[in-house]
Order: C-alpha cells, then structure tokens, then sequence
C-alpha cells in the first residue's frame, strides 16, 4: 500500500494542531510527514522534526520546489495567506487542504477554484462540521417533516475572549494587514466553523428536498466592544432562494464561555446540533439525546482527502465550492453592516479575567439570547446600542468591498 505524503505550511497557532496530528497519523501509519515549512520554527518543534527526519524549510517556495514526492499540503497560516499560498501550492503539483476560511474575500476565493480547475488538483477547507453521523441524522430530520416545515437555522455563539486574543498575532482582530484584507471577525474567524456549519446544513437539506438554495441576500449588524479594528459582536440573517433563511448570533465579549450550537426549527419540533457532536430532538414535549462523536476531524480530513485522491472516496468532505459559500455569505455581512460599530463605553466593562481581562458587554447573554429565541436582529428587538442596515444582494456578487468601508 502507498503511503500518502503530506506537506505543512504553518506550525505556528493551529499550525501546531496540524503538526500533532500528522505525527500521530505517522505513527498509525496513515500517512506520511515529509517536511513542514514556516519563517519561525520553536525550538521544541525543531528538535521533534529533526528526530524524526522531517525536512524544515524556512520559505515555502523552495519547499513546494523541492518536495515533489509529496502528494499534498497543508496550508495553516494567517487568513490573507491562504489563498496565494493554495494557489502556489496546486500550481506546483499538489492536492491541497486549506485552513479556515480559504480566503478573506470571494474574488480571492474564486481564484482559489479557478486555479484548482485548471491544474486538476482537489482543495479541500479544514472546516469542523458535524460528525458524518450527527450531519445525516440532522438532515434526515429536517428532510422527513419529523419536526415539520423547517422556519429557521439559527446559530449562536457565546464565547469569552481574554485581551491578549486580540494581541497574539499582527493580524488579530483587524480589517486589513499592510493593505490586504483580512477581516478577522467573530464570524470569520472564532465562530466560522459555526456559521459554516449551518451553511452546509442548509445545502444538505436543499439537496435532500430538491428545493433550490443560492445565497439571495444578507443583512448584518457588526459591532465591537474591543478595541479592535474588526467585530466582536454580531448578527445575520443569510435568506435563500428555496430554503428556511439562516440567523447567527456571536459575541467575543460574554462572561464565560459556552458550547456553540446550530438550531434547526420546525413547525412541530427542533433538533439541535452543539459543538461537542451531539444532537438533541424535540417533539411533542419530549427530548432525544444522540452521541453522535466520531474522533478528530482533522485526521478525516486527511484521510477523506487521501480517499479522493486514490479514487475511493467520491467526495470531499468540505470541497471549495461549498466552502466559497462561506465566503460569499461573510463577505456580503460585511457588505450590508457598512462598517463596525463601536458599542458605547457606557455599556463596556472588563469581563472577570484574573490577570488579563477583556471586554465585556453588559447583559450580552440575555441581548443573544432574545434575539436568538426571536430570530430578530439586535436593532429590531430594541437593544440601545444597535443600529439596523440595509439588506445586500448577493446575486452576481463577484469582489469584495463595494459598500463596506475597510478604513472606518
């Protein structure tokens, strides 16, 4: 049996989870680690590599140049990277795995699949989604009318961010880095795996009830309690052509953090799908509780990627296509916020962090929570520091900004 070669580009932040994980797929024999590639290796990772005879390259150019037995690569590094880095990469031979999101904006991530058409190489996004068994059971639900016409997909999303989140890289928390875009927001970033998450829902189920489900339109409220360029705090609301509309709530500015989680409501019930992959259904006043866990997602990413590209897998788990969804529906929240609000002092105060504290939103919880429940936007359920906006149109949208100010 041929043992697949991987490539690293990142070891750095989640690069570091990448880097753990490819080892232990080494040592199960899965796969195999050539060689890994950043400007800053730690010392540590340094003496693990070297005594596994992992090759280290500082640029990533002469690693793609050199490592031309390797099958694909993996590209863990700061957003903006993503695409020039999976471009050069499948423009050099290799079958690509992407770390969230595949790009900042969607011209980018449209280059992404233009250069994945030309040159045949699979790239797949290392979007977390819910397990193979907990995404089967969610759409079976919703397709069979077990809890009736589905109304909504809401997600919510409440997590507490110390300050140093915002300082543990150059690019944390802004809308652009030395003149590229960036856009590292709550949703685009933190709870990105959420919001997608609820995109590929939404698809599933459009494909289970052959109902049509493009991206019509997007109205979001960005605002941000940090002193950050970016938001922290925000709603959406995503509508489609056919299918149920979709509402996501996030906050980086809670007290504490709690377990995200998708909501899929019906007329006669709901099933919920939380981050630790498990799915709750209600109906006629009783609950269900399904363990739906299937190990780590990274190593089937791996291996999904491997399947497909020895021909016995048919699909990616998180293709391009459905990935650029993502994309397209945070661009477009951007587009129709404007720009991101600052919440007024008067309703900041620092979370309760011993030695490090962020910020924190008063009454937050019980704002998200309402506005969840109702599936309204922060602005139409009366909260003092909202500001409503205008729907965007997301039909024919092809470049990123158009009314969305990148300097304030």
């Amino acid at each position: 049996m041929i043992k697949r070669k991987a490539l690293l580009i990142g070891v750095n932040g989640f690069g570091e989870q990448h880097l753990n994980e490819l080892l232990h797929q080494q040592d199960l024999g899965v796969l195999e680690l050539a060689a890994v590639s950043d400007l800053r290796l730690p010392e540590q990772t340094g003496v693990v590599i070297a005594e596994r005879g992992i090759r280290y390259y500082e640029d990533y150019k002469d690693m793609l140049d050199k490592e031309r037995g390797a099958d694909f690569v993996i590209v863990s590094t700061p957003i903006q990277l993503h695409a020039p880095m999976g471009i050069d990469a499948m423009e050099a031979g290799y079958h690509v795995l992407l770390e969230k999101p595949p790009a900042a904006v969607i011209q980018d991530a449209e280059r992404i699949a233009e250069t994945a058409r030309r040159t045949g190489k699979r790239c797949a996004v290392n979007f977390f989604t819910p397990s193979a068994k907990a995404m089967a059971m969610l759409t079976g639900i919703a397709a069979s009318g077990e809890i009736g016409e589905i109304r909504a997909i809401k997600g919510i999303s409440l997590l507490n961010r110390p300050g140093c989140y915002f300082t543990r890289t150059p690019w944390a928390g802004k809308l652009t880095v030395r003149g590229v875009t960036v856009l590292d927001g709550s949703f685009h970033n933190p709870a990105a795996h959420l919001f997608y998450s609820m995109l590929c829902l939404s698809e599933r189920l459009a494909v289970a009830t052959g109902k049509p489900d493009a991206l019509s339109r997007v109205t979001a409220e960005l605002y941000r309690g940090n002193a950050i360029e970016s938001d922290d705090t925000s709603c959406l609301r995503v509508d489609t052509e056919g299918g149920p509309a979709m509402h996501l709530y996030i906050t980086l500015c809670a007290r504490h953090t709690e377990t995200q989680r998708i909501r899929i409501e019906g007329a006669d019930g709901a099933a919920e799908w939380s981050y630790d992959d498990k799915v709750t259904v209600w109906k006629d006043a009783d609950s269900v509780v399904y363990d739906c866990k299937e190990g780590s997602f990274l190593a089937a990413r791996y291996r999904n990627l491997i399947g497909v590209i020895e021909g016995r897998e048919e699909r990616l788990d998180v293709p391009l296509e459905s990935a650029k969804r993502f994309t397209l529906a945070a661009n477009g929240a951007f587009e129709s916020a404007g720009s991101v609000k600052a919440i007024p002092d008067r309703y900041l105060q620092p979370a309760r962090q011993e030695g490090d504290p962020g910020v924190y939103v008063e009454g937050i919880e019980e704002t998200i929570r309402t506005a969840f429940r109702e599936g309204k936007l922060f602005s139409e359920i009366g909260v003092p520091w909202a500001a409503g906006s205008e729907p965007f149109d997301l039909a024919g949208y092809r470049s990123f900004p158009q009314k969305f100010r990148l300097n304030g």
